[in-house]
């Protein structure tokens, strides 16, 4: 009678019980954590097992993040943090639904983003910016300080912003929020080019897609208007 192959991963586990199942009043050979006691481990589905043994089967410890992505998170919220600072003040003088609707999305995202940054590095004992607590106030002292950042708005630019009249402020908006975008695709590079996190170099994956798709409809938006 033909029976069909174990996966991987159930035929480790059985292996598993049997051999813990065992008893005997005598060893029947090296423990679970000597380096040279066998261990199985589960192939792909529809490849074989792999039994590794010495060396081999201890777990090899790894670096979790290293400069280049706390120096990521930590540009990330003070540019999510000038985002916040243009999408606040038009709020209720964007004439056009879609502008204003993008303009919501960008607040509801990039806050809970800012949070979630800030509290990474808080976990890992790295200094957190002060925009990631109070972005207006940080980000308008910050802008000199922050110039060279990518896509990051000058004071003059904000302040025409502020003070820009009708259809002005839906199009200043769109041009502003563009170029921040655009440049945090270029920062958001940095995770996988130097980064040595994986979970920082997802964030700077998602970020990517969210904003340029955003970017997509943002141009689409100015050329209609």
């Amino acid at each position: 009678m033909n029976r069909r192959p174990a996966a991987p991963f159930a035929l480790a586990l059985a292996l598993a019980l049997t051999i813990g199942g065992c008893s005997s009043s005598e060893p029947t050979g090296p423990t679970a954590t000597s380096p040279d006691a066998p261990v199985l481990q589960p192939g792909s589905p529809g490849e074989p097992n792999t039994p590794l043994s010495g060396t081999s089967a201890v777990a090899t410890p790894k670096v979790t993040h290293n400069d280049a992505d706390v120096t990521f998170l930590q540009d990330m919220i003070v540019h999510h943090a000038q985002a916040i600072v243009m999408s606040d003040p038009v709020k209720g003088r964007l004439e056009d639904t879609q502008v204003s609707g993008i303009a919501r999305r960008i607040r509801a995202e990039q806050k809970p983003e800012m949070k979630g940054m800030a509290s990474t590095l808080t976990s890992r004992g790295e200094k957190v910016p002060i925009e990631a607590k109070n972005p207006t106030p940080g980000s308008r002292a910050g802008h000199s300080k922050h110039a060279k950042m990518p896509g990051m708005a000058t004071q003059e630019q904000l302040d025409a912003l502020s003070s820009a009249k009708g259809a002005d402020v839906d199009r200043l908006y769109l041009d502003l929020m563009t170029k921040h975008h655009e440049g945090a695709l270029t920062m958001c590079k940095t995770p996988g080019d130097k980064g040595s996190d994986e979970r920082t170099s997802e964030l700077g994956d998602e970020i990517t897609v969210v904003q340029q798709k955003q970017i997509d409809q943002m141009k689409a938006m100015r050329k209609r208007l």
